[in-house]
């Protein structure tokens, strides 16, 4: 059946994608080629060469190397969480995506892998600007080597098409040539950088020509290389925040770190292409983290090189200032050239290969099911144009210091959730969670998060604030329409573990009457014949514990336990699809008066145990098949239940509910009646016994909720105190039931019964009294009982007047209830005394059935403890 799990699912097992694999690539990429080397050209990127000179001139040496110890500390933190998910078991294709949804589950994960999806695109747009911006600082008007090509907007647009382009032919053509391609590009981009040190330390002190930058006489301004000078050093070391050359706006911590950030964020480089690697348990960790210290290594150099070599003036209107003072120039416009499209080729396979592993996972149903196809080869072509596509738009923006911080968000953004998937598995302590890689903890996870978090805010509150909104529309898109997956669900543990934690301190021997709520059991032997039962006793626990018991009549063996397994699954299916906040409790017995023993005694755990107990009525006539009836009253009323039919229509709602419940067996004949009705006595006596409150419930088949009807609670007292527990706990549940909101709008009335019409009035004072100082907003009726019997009269305890307390017999009080509450939607009232002697049980149940015979659906209850007080 669909939606019905068949058998329980195998400890372990392996995950399986939604869509078929048989063409999926096998990983051939080595730790160095397939980690390392895209990790380190990402990181340095376009920052390396045509930013770092912004940053330091902005900022100043002593905040440049804080932000770096500060961007460096939170992206360690976060490769040491990517370590430890990563060493947990197979990685596959997707990265940070895969590893996020197979630990928070698919709406997570979905909505973050999204999220970094676009960081890559975004990204890949970036690094593309950089690379037409180093085009036209070295062959564009006033260019360093040439003036050979226009600069126009529209002809850099052009530049970044084409470049683009390139990139996306590479791709198109597998990890192998990309991984031969960003080699060669490695190589370049070592060459420039050792030329640059090398140009730092050799070069001597020169006036660096500016054509950029023009007095007020048109005439060209130079600025100073000085070489090693303390007095150049001493102007680097604090900040100096002006307007950017580009864009015109002024620079603060903030966003200059937001663009310096962006040279630290390509750790995700080796990850994103997981599917591609021979080993990506090994090579993640090894490689990321080989790769963030060699950058920082690099970043630590230049950075102090420039302070001690550079003029400010240099460094604020020259982004090209690595190059123009380069002993050999080329060098550095290779490196450049090489640095750019390196990572804008990282970002875009990155990309394609994050959309492919959603696409995959079918997160988002027709949205991305076409990009899941891939080519003969294995090459997620699909997914690859589309992401051409959005870069290809985005490179009109043209700005890179304008796109810098859209990234930082999505960056940071992704980097917090790794963060959050590490700290949630620790702290779940599943025993499952060993991961080989040990330099890891939940307080590093932890504070990971906090610093995504806050540098989020920090850097751009309105960018930080839109990007979590994105993802929290995602994230219920996908809850709303996802797939159900087998990953294994994070959240099951993290709940296990607090719940673990809280019934521990959760003592049953601290409990007092204030807080009284009802933990009930509802002892089911069908639910074909109950499902208006199960929702309002659903609606009755208010908060409480709602168990739904049921017990298996059979001797204890392989094909009971069989049995018992498969109604299990059943009913937990039941239970989600009706959206029931119930367990479910299954036994088997020889008989069902053991069976409901055993769950009365043993449903529950630590303080959480059910202290009402609910039967249906016993007879023998055939029981009453509810399924038609009530999807007739779910039809006609809709409104109120479309929590039911999660964007269903109706008709699909009625065929799946149909499909579900026809696991369930069939309704008994007249001639299999398990329950004896000594045994069903039996029952009610056994949970008086263990201190439970017992409710009998009949008729709830002809359960309606009509707002113009009304809750009638009729109580009765069958001790000397009129206010017996019995009273109370009819007057409670009334009450609670009129608090729930699919009942608040019925009228709550309180009907209590006279026999004298001359202490009418005062008995209504007095029950009046009562509700008020039991805070009950009901309405009460004294309904006058004329009987030639002479009633019970019981002093009232609560006052020195004496109130007569009337106890008709079962079939007045059924005539009593039949003419003031023939349209109520329900009636609660009080059990007539349960029988001591097994040989009035018999007449027990013909009182019962005479108190409750063609009435609306009732409730008679018997109370064992004090279920309300009237002391704050």
């Amino acid at each position: 059946m669909s939606g019905m799990p068949t058998e329980v699912q195998p400890l372990l097992s392996p995950c399986h994608s939604n869509v078929n694999d048989g063409n999926y690539r096998e990983g051939k990429l080595s730790t160095f080629l397939g980690v390392v080397v895209p990790c380190i050209l990402s990181i340095f990127s376009v920052i390396l060469f045509l930013r770092l000179g912004f940053v330091v001139g902005q900022a100043g040496f002593l905040t440049v190397i804080g932000m770096l110890v500060l961007a460096y500390g939170l992206v360690c933190m976060t490769v040491l969480s990517i370590s430890a998910i990563s060493t947990n078991g197979a990685v596959k294709g997707g990265g940070a995506y895969f590893m996020i949804s197979r630990a928070l589950g698919p709406e997570l994960g979905g909505s973050i892998g999204i999220i970094f999806y676009f960081a890559n695109v975004f990204a890949s747009a970036l690094y593309v600007i950089g690379f037409t911006e180093a085009v036209i600082n070295n062959f564009g008007p006033d260019g360093e080597l040439a003036n050979a090509i226009p600069g126009s907007t529209w002809w850099q647009y052009l530049y970044g098409s084409l470049v683009l382009l390139f990139c996306l032919i590479v791709c198109v053509f597998g990890a192998g040539i990309f991984a031969k391609t960003s080699l060669i590009i490695f190589l370049a981009v070592m060459v420039a950088i050792s030329s640059s040190v090398v140009s730092f330390i050799a070069q001597k002190a020169f006036a660096v020509n500016n054509q950029s930058i023009l007095n007020e006489n048109e005439t060209v301004l130079n600025f100073a290389y000085t070489g090693w000078d303390i007095e150049t050093f001493r102007k680097n070391l604090y900040t100096n925040y002006t307007e950017d050359i580009t864009t015109g706006i002024k620079q603060d911590f903030q966003s200059v770190f937001a663009v310096l950030f962006n040279g630290c964020t390509g750790i995700m480089a080796g990850a994103n292409i997981s599917g591609d690697l021979k080993n990506p348990s090994k090579a993640i960790p090894l490689g990321t983290l080989l790769a963030c210290g060699v950058t920082f290594i690099v970043y630590i150099l230049l950075v102090t090189f420039t302070s001690f070599t550079c003029s400010r003036g240099l460094l604020l209107n020259n982004y090209n200032y690595i190059q123009a003072i380069n002993l050999c120039p080329p060098l550095i416009t290779i490196g450049v050239f090489a640095a750019t499209l390196s990572a804008a080729l990282s970002t875009l396979i990155g990309a394609s290969r994050i959309l492919e592993a959603v696409a995959r996972d079918d997160i988002l149903g027709i949205f991305t099911r076409p990009f899941a196809k891939l080519t003969k080869k294995g090459e997620p072509l699909r997914c690859l144009l589309l992401s051409w596509f959005f870069v290809q738009i985005i490179i009109i923006a043209k700005e890179l210091n304008a796109i810098a911080p859209i990234v930082t968000m999505f960056y940071l953004l992704s980097y917090g959730a790794t963060n959050f998937a590490c700290f949630l598995l620790r702290v779940a302590s599943a025993p499952n969670f060993r991961p080989t890689f040990r330099f890891y903890s939940w307080h590093q996870a932890l504070f990971g998060l906090i610093g995504c978090l806050v540098l989020m805010f920090f850097i751009n509150a309105l960018y930080a604030t839109i990007s979590i909104a994105v993802m929290i529309v995602l994230f219920v898109i996908i809850s709303v329409r996802g797939p159900v997956t087998p990953w294994g669900d994070l959240s099951q543990a993290v709940i296990y573990h607090q719940v673990r934690k809280y019934l521990l301190r959760l003592d049953v021997r601290k409990e007092h009457v204030k807080y009284w709520r009802p933990q009930i059991l509802l002892l089911v032997s069908n639910p074909r014949s109950c499902y208006p039962l199960i929702d309002f006793i659903n609606n009755l626990k208010k908060g409480g514990l709602y168990i739904l018991g049921n017990v298996i009549v059979g001797r204890f063996c392989e094909s009971t336990l069989e049995k018992h397994r498969s109604q299990f699954l059943g009913w937990l299916s039941f239970a989600d699809k009706r959206h029931l906040k119930a367990f479910v409790e299954i036994t088997t017995a020889n008989c069902v008066r053991d069976g409901a023993r055993n769950l009365m005694l043993t449903s529950g755990l630590g303080g959480m145990k059910p202290n009402t107990v609910v039967l249906g009525f016993y007879d023998n006539s055939v029981p009453f098949d509810t399924t038609e009836s009530y999807l007739q009253e779910l039809s006609q009323n809709s409104s109120h239940f479309s929590f039911l039919f999660r964007n269903r229509n109706f008709d699909t709602f009625e065929d799946e509910f149909k499909q579900l419940t026809s696991n369930f067996p069939s309704l008994r004949c007249n001639d299999s009646q398990q329950l004896s009705s000594h045994d069903y006595v039996g029952i009610i006596k056994d949970a008086i016994m263990m201190q439970k409150n017992v409710l009998i419930v009949r008729n709830f088949h002809n359960l309606k909720k009509i707002s113009s009807s009304s809750i009638d609670i009729w109580p009765f007292s069958a001790s000397s105190d009129v206010y017996d527990n019995t009273y109370y706990l009819v007057l409670q549940l009334g009450c609670i039931l009129h608090m729930v909101p699919h009942w608040s709008n019925l009228k709550l009335r309180v009907l209590a019964v006279s026999d004298n019409q001359v202490m009418e009035e005062s008995l209504y004072d007095r029950i009046q009294k009562l509700l008020k100082d039991l805070r009950i907003p009901a309405e009460v009726k004294v309904v006058t009982f004329n009987s030639k019997l002479s009633p019970s009269i019981h002093a009232n305890s609560h006052g020195s007047d004496c109130i007569q307390c009337v106890n008709p017999t079962p079939s007045q009080v059924n005539r009593l209830i039949r003419t003031h509450s023939s349209n109520a939607s329900v009636i609660f009232t009080s059990l007539p005394q349960i029988p001591n002697r097994e040989n009035e049980y018999t007449c027990f149940l013909s009182e019962i059935d005479k108190l409750s015979e063609n009435l609306p659906p009732i409730v008679m209850a018997h109370g064992t403890k004090t279920v309300t007080c009237t002391s704050v």
